[in-house]
């Protein structure tokens, strides 16, 4: 094993070396590079993802205001969008962590696909705000048929509230 020369006299690098054995070093590292693997994992990567197709997302349905996707434990409204305060063309999307776990990725692009369809008609007509409305503007870049997933998600933690293949304006007030 080669020592690091330290500042200090020789014995005192003998004494470093003797006390970190090869079985506490290999433990260290490991320590070190599973935390690592675990951090790489959490929220900040959902984050990555979830703010990637918002950028891909916003430049399809022509948006050139700035939306940051913020992952939080608790969001009543389980995903949301509202303009930054004090910052006219910044918008925030706020995912609650365990619905964001819940979705699958088709399922995620659909919600920031409707999510983009509010900032849209805020930038447009603010005054026209309606799910309906944010769901016309999302069937531009997904799926009709890609809402309805998303629906029976929002049903199953809420309850049931509506039919949309029934009544495609009557959705869940859980997306906003």
């Amino acid at each position: 094993m080669a020592l690091v020369r330290f500042p200090y006299q020789a014995s005192t690098n003998l004494t470093i070396a003797r006390s970190f054995s090869p079985a506490w070093l290999s433990l260290a590292i490991c320590a070190v590079v599973s935390s690592q693997l675990v951090r790489a994992e959490a929220p900040h990567a959902d984050r990555e993802l979830v703010q990637q197709m918002v950028d891909n997302s916003r430049v399809r349905l022509s948006i050139p205001q700035e939306v940051r996707v913020s992952i939080v434990p608790v969001n009543p409204l389980m995903v949301s969008v509202e303009r930054q305060p004090g910052q006219d063309n910044v918008f925030l999307l706020s995912f609650e962590q365990s619905f964001l776990e819940e979705l699958t990725e088709d399922e995620i692009r659909t919600v920031v696909a409707h999510e983009l369809g509010h900032v849209w008609i805020f930038t447009h007509h603010p005054y026209l705000q309606t799910e309906r409305l944010a769901n016309e503007i999302a069937t531009r870049i997904v799926a009709r048929e890609s809402l309805e997933p998303v629906y029976d998600t929002v049903r199953k933690r809420v309850g049931t509230l509506g039919d949309l293949a029934r009544n495609p304006g009557g959705t869940p007030a859980a997306l906003h």
